[in-house]
């Protein structure tokens, strides 16, 4: 896996485990759009904030089968399954498909489509 990748998703992944949304949103450029497994597209981070602060916790996320396409030296397209348990759940996949840029902040992510898995 792409080392820069590897980073957001494991920023992503701390801040989802711990319940943090603003956490969660700061890894997102502020115009990012974001389609979560739950409802409705939302642009921005207050908007994505917003999103996890209703539906993020408490639940933990484990993520698997991550490809990643680098688009020049700019952007990478990255696939994953995360599964996502809720506290005292199962696991249920969500298939994720984000798109990664390097800004003058590093890398953060700039689109963000989640669905559940058949």
């Amino acid at each position: 896996m792409h080392q820069n990748v590897k980073m957001v998703l494991d920023a992503w992944k701390a801040a989802f485990d711990a319940g943090d949304p603003q956490r969660i949103a700061s890894l997102y450029t502020p115009d990012a759009m974001f389609i979560g497994g739950i409802g409705g597209v939302h642009i921005g981070r207050r908007s994505i904030e917003g999103y996890f602060g209703e539906n993020a916790a408490p639940s933990s996320v484990t993520f698997r089968d991550i490809k990643t396409l680098a688009i020049e030296d700019l952007v990478i397209l990255v696939s994953m399954i995360g599964a996502i348990t809720r506290e005292g759940g199962e696991p249920r996949d969500f298939r994720f498909l984000q798109t990664h840029v390097r800004t003058v902040n590093g890398w953060q992510i700039a689109g963000h489509h989640g669905s559940h898995s058949l």
